[in-house]
C-alpha cells in the first residue's frame, strides 16, 4: 500500500477512537499516529507486521551467515579470547 492511502491521526484522536483505527488497520489501511505533526508510530494489520518481522529475522540470519563465512569474530568472542590469552 502506498502512502497516499495512509491515514494520519494525532495520538489524542487515536486514543479517543482506538477501535475505529484498529478496525481500519485490520482491514489493511496504514494508520500513522502523529504527535505535534510528526509520525511517531503506526497501526498495521497483524499479518503485515508478522511479514515485516519475518523479513527482519531473515535479514539478520543472512548477516550472521555472511559473518560466519567471512571469519568475522563477534566482539564478545574476541574479548574472551583476549582475556584468555593474557
Amino acid at each position: 500500500m502506498d502512502d497516499s492511502a495512509a491515514i494520519e491521526v494525532n495520538v489524542s484522536s487515536a486514543r479517543a477512537n482506538l477501535p475505529k483505527y484498529i478496525e481500519l488497520a485490520s482491514e489493511g489501511q496504514y494508520v500513522y499516529l502523529t504527535h505535534r505533526g510528526k509520525r511517531v508510530a503506526a497501526l498495521v494489520a497483524a499479518d503485515v507486521a508478522g511479514h515485516w518481522e519475518a523479513e527482519e529475522d531473515a535479514h539478520w540470519a543472512r548477516r550472521v551467515a555472511q559473518a560466519e563465512e567471512s571469519g568475522t569474530v563477534a566482539w564478545e568472542a574476541a574479548i574472551v579470547a583476549l582475556e584468555r590469552d593474557r
